[in-house]
């Protein structure tokens, strides 16, 4: 019984309890199944400008456990699986649960230290990745065979290299590697205390085996600060493009720019829009007034983090279109220090960066 990995089943099950929630809950899904950002916001969603600008401190408890969509889930619910499988009977439930409630919370800090202030993100990432990178320093078991040894760092070398060896790289794109890293950290260094201190797995203390418990009790307290806020933030949420109205690419986003200006006013995102079709018009006075309105909603938006970035860029080539080299230069260098692929690349075509 004690090789059954009854804790990594369970929390698999939470996991997709805990998603059918938010799926219930959430004020649009688009049709991917992403839920839309203002719901994630409202059920829990962390980021810097959340948690340490407005002092939500109890997203904290809460992100780990949330997921962004049907695809996000399943790959965690994967990995968590595979990887529980071969770690849960070795190190036993006690530490199992240690480096999951540990990694989950490191993961959150190095989450909002490394992505950007406006960014929210969600997910068990940093958790399971912590138990990946246990299960690397648990492979190099003495009493292990060769065998064992080997399929333990063949599968958390296959899980472990992608969740982080594209921080080497300067990660980007909507995967929170900085949580992959605080998860790993946390996860690597508890896995070899055992080994430093009681020299092997089964000498937990009996005291550690409750984490879990006090991780799930932590979690309910801060459900329950979630719900107090809950309805202010789904209130705030019917102001923006709902998940399942944003066109799915950037050409029909443009082409569609007025009509989601005049619905959604109070979106960031519908001005940043317009404003690139009204640079394809040269109308680059109108433009300029459309990244200022953008930029502007943005500075107040709790999901405003993508155009916080994006528009200073925009604002640059309008102002360079217009002659204002000076001022246009001076508006591309921080979006020229980010590096932001996408981003960068407009203004090395306008010779705005280097």
């Amino acid at each position: 019984m004690a090789d059954i990995p009854f804790l990594t089943i369970g929390l698999i099950f939470g996991l997709l309890l805990i998603f059918a929630l938010q799926r219930s809950l959430a004020i649009d899904i688009a049709p991917d199944g992403s839920l839309d950002v203002h719901s994630l916001i409202a059920q829990g969603a962390s980021g810097y400008d959340l948690v340490v600008g407005r002092g939500e401190w109890w997203r904290i408890g809460l992100a780990p456990l949330l997921h962004g969509s049907d695809w996000h889930l399943i790959g965690n619910a994967i990995a968590l699986f595979i990887v529980g499988v071969r770690l849960e009977p070795l190190i036993g439930r006690g530490w199992f649960s240690l480096i999951f409630v540990a990694s989950a919370l490191v993961g959150e800090a190095g989450s909002l230290l490394g992505n950007a202030p406006g960014v929210p993100g969600v997910g068990a990432s940093g958790a399971i990745t912590g138990l990946i990178a246990a299960l690397f320093v648990a492979s190099f078991d003495p009493e292990a065979d060769a065998d064992q040894t080997m399929s333990r760092l063949k599968t958390s070398l296959f899980f472990g290299v992608p969740a982080l060896l594209p921080l080497a790289f300067g990660a980007s794109g909507n995967v929170d590697y900085f949580a992959h890293a605080g998860g790993a950290l946390a996860g690597g260094a508890l896995a070899i205390m055992p080994w430093l201190v009681f020299w092997s797995y089964d000498s937990l203390p009996r005291s550690a085996s409750m984490t879990l418990l006090a991780g799930c009790v932590g979690s309910l307290i801060c459900a329950g600060f979630a719900a107090a806020h809950y309805s202010s933030y789904m209130a705030d949420a019917a102001h923006y493009i709902p998940a399942s109205e944003m066109p799915a690419n950037g050409d029909e986003r443009v082409s569609r720019s007025f009509d989601l200006v005049t619905r959604y006013p109070k979106d960031p995102r519908a001005h940043l829009f317009h404003a690139i079709f009204l640079m394809g018009q040269k109308s680059f006075a109108a433009a300029e007034a459309e990244v200022r309105t953008a930029m502007s909603l943005a500075a107040s938006d709790v999901a405003g983090g993508p155009v916080r970035s994006a528009a200073p860029a925009v604002m640059a080539v309008v102002l360079y279109a217009q002659g204002r080299d000076s001022e246009a230069k001076a508006m591309a260098a921080e979006p020229c220090r980010a590096k932001q692929g996408e981003v960068r690349r407009i203004l090395e075509k306008t010779k705005l960066c280097g």
